[in-house]
């Protein structure tokens, strides 16, 4: 069903959390978007999980790799916040979109003085409905770095995001970049509106600048404000206005699972 999740509740959550949960107990310390359907205890929606991820200053996330594809959405990270990914250091920064695909080694840290908020979002759901679910812990618990590429084709700069969005309305994120995952940086000037009718894709939204209000079948309409989150699952009909001058979402989807096995013509209710 669709849902939402506030990000002033999710760092207040994860605040309390350090108390009780580090990285060492619980791999990483995450705040699950579990879909609220009777019975669910994981998935956000049908092939997609998303998560609120917190790291401390001087904390490590170990690394480790695994089957289903992941990407990070950084909501507020200091200096010295950077992600390892198959030996190369990529440094993140707020607004970045950072890309752990399919098998590759991965683990995060945080060398500066400020907590770092992001969102984690993986097809988890679908790996396992497909039984191709595979894990393994990095055998030196953190990957070493072999390379320092601020620039890596993994990282995708929150400021190019911008300026993409400030000329063209909506930008593909790393089209091909995760073969299961799609991604779509989407700006919006006030009224400006964006939606869809009932669609057979899976769709989360994150609000990363300004305000928008959501009109969602089932839910009903609700303002959300930078770093809130809203699922829309498939066959319900949506739309999103801007509510600010300038407004920014990024849009996570399945919508390329659907087109690899030809359903994308069942688009229409």
């Amino acid at each position: 069903m669709p849902a939402v999740w506030r990000y002033a509740d999710a760092r207040a959550a994860l605040d309390q959390a350090c108390n009780f949960v580090s990285p060492e107990q619980a791999e990483r310390r995450n705040l699950i978007l579990v879909n609220p359907i009777e019975d669910n205890i994981y998935p956000t929606c049908r092939h997609l999980v998303g998560a609120y991820q917190l790291v401390l200053p001087g904390e490590t996330a170990r690394s480790h790799r695994h089957s289903p594809n992941a990407l990070r959405l950084v909501l507020d990270a200091g200096s010295e916040t950077f992600t390892i990914v198959n030996g190369v250091k990529v440094d993140v920064a707020e607004g970045d979109v950072v890309l752990t695909p399919s098998w590759h080694w991965h683990g995060h840290s945080n060398f500066g003085d400020e907590p770092a908020f992001w969102l984690d979002f993986l097809d988890v759901p679908l790996v396992q409905n497909l039984e191709s679910m595979f894990f393994e812990n990095h055998p030196e618990r953190d990957e070493s770095v072999a390379s320092h590429e601020p620039d890596s084709p993994l990282r995708h700069k929150g400021v190019d995001l911008v300026a993409g969005m400030r000329e063209r309305g909506t930008v593909e994120i790393a089209p091909e970049g995760l073969k299961t995952i799609g991604l779509h940086a989407i700006g919006l000037t006030q009224g400006q509106s964006h939606g869809s009718e009932r669609r057979i894709d899976n769709n989360i939204y994150v609000v990363t600048a300004g305000e928008v209000r959501i009109n969602v079948e089932n839910l009903g309409a609700l303002t959300l404000e930078r770093g809130d989150v809203v699922v829309v699952p498939c066959w319900h009909e949506y739309n999103i206005e801007g509510c600010s001058s300038w407004s920014q979402l990024v849009r996570v989807t399945d919508e390329p699972v659907m087109k690899a096995l030809g359903f994308v013509n069942v688009m229409q209710s």
